[in-house]
């Protein structure tokens, strides 16, 4: 109960952190960084991906230099991509204040790694640092975004707006990737009588991940917040191969795990208590494992989806989670703290803005892995993910 009470602490402590924390982003006006000329030089130079495989090299010690040369040249040059990219939005989409504070974010953040490019000298751990700082700010990028979306949605057809969305979260994928494991691997290179890395990590990446345990952790998680929220939650029941192992990026699948999850708890009490149902149905599990990929299949009982719901459930900004007030039955008690506990995700929060599957569909899809969701309306729905082996074969073609 004491470690209960202690992470659901940790939770309101940092979504109040998040709640009052302002994002340092320069002053400096609209107009005078639009004409950058080295905004321009390096938006206009060709991007060099990078196979996950030469990730996994990067993985090996005597490679985490090589790492570093390669982030320190490359970053620049996303980043400037990203901030041409808000350039090109109709002018009254981008003076929104939300989509301001995030291309000025995207602004700095290459004035501030730009000259690590340049440099004939290099403190590697001065720039994973540097690196950490700006993950850290980039955190709430989405939510953020998606917020200023919503409020210019009058203002730019929605076609429009899901291009521009689709190649911001993949380049923000690919960014955060690059950093990450420059941040890991500098850390373990550098570091003082560190000990060994186990041989199954090469940096973010897991060559002996096991989906059963990361679903136990994420369903622990989000039971908390399910209990905190609605004073019960759903068993998860993990099933199948439980045994298996891949290789994989971890992170990656804690987000998508975790906002399935949060949907199922979610309707799956709701769904229970507008049935006056006394006990809450369990969601289970199910993990298979074939010869070219894993898949993950969560089975819930909270009332599916209606056929024209369906069809938009991926669609940018659409959600089911109902305002405070909307909901005349009183059914769901999301409020104030409670609300944003719940609906916070890796990334911060999302749902209730339209962007959770979407984005968990993006991360499932960057490796060759895919997300679609089967509905039983009036009975529940089941979710089924699939991801591709991350082995010698796949690694060789997948570039970031």
């Amino acid at each position: 109960m004491l470690l209960r009470c202690s992470r659901l602490a940790i939770v309101r402590r940092g979504l109040h952190t998040k709640t009052l924390k302002k994002t340092k982003t320069s002053e400096k006006p609209l107009g005078q960084a639009f004409y950058d000329d080295k905004i321009l030089t390096n938006a206009n130079k060709p991007i060099k991906p990078v196979s996950l495989q030469q990730l996994v090299k990067f993985g090996q010690t005597a490679a985490a230099k090589e790492c570093a040369m390669y982030t320190r040249t490359e970053l620049p040059v996303r980043l400037a991509r990203r901030v041409r990219a808000f350039q090109t939005l109709p002018f009254i989409v981008g003076t929104n204040p939300y989509i301001r504070e995030i291309y000025r974010l995207y602004y700095d953040s290459f004035e501030s790694l730009e000259p690590y490019a340049q440099s004939t000298t290099f403190d590697a751990l001065a720039y994973a640092d540097k690196l950490k700082d700006l993950v850290e700010l980039h955190t709430d990028n989405i939510p953020t975004l998606a917020r200023g979306f919503l409020e210019c949605k009058q203002y730019m057809n929605s076609h429009d707006m899901a291009v521009f969305l689709d190649d911001m979260i993949k380049a923000r994928i690919g960014i955060r990737l690059i950093a990450e494991q420059c941040i890991m691997l500098t850390e373990i290179t550098e570091a003082k009588d560190a000990p060994q890395q186990p041989t199954r990590h090469f940096g973010i990446i897991d060559t002996q991940l096991q989906p059963s345990q990361l679903v136990k952790q994420c369903a622990d998680f989000v039971a908390e917040l399910c209990e905190f929220n609605y004073g019960q939650s759903p068993e998860t029941i993990v099933n199948g191969h439980t045994d298996t192992s891949f290789t994989y990026v971890p992170v990656h699948l804690e987000y998508i795990l975790t906002e399935l999850l949060k949907n199922s708890h979610r309707a799956t009490v709701e769904h229970a208590r507008k049935h006056n149902l006394l006990d809450v149905p369990p969601i289970h599990v199910t993990i298979s494992h074939s010869n070219e990929e894993i898949g993950i299949r969560i089975r819930d009982q909270g009332g599916g989806i209606n056929e024209h719901d369906l069809a938009k459930v991926f669609d940018y900004s659409y959600t089911t989670v109902k305002k405070p007030g909307e909901d005349e039955d009183d059914l769901s008690i999301f409020n104030g703290m409670a609300q944003m506990a719940m609906q916070s995700g890796v990334g911060g929060p999302l749902a209730g803005l339209g962007y959770g599957l979407p984005l968990a569909r993006m991360y499932a899809q960057y490796f060759g892995g895919s997300l679609t969701l089967v509905s039983m309306n009036g009975y529940g729905c089941d979710t089924f993910l699939k991801l591709k082996h991350i082995d010698q074969s796949l690694a060789e073609g997948l570039e970031i």
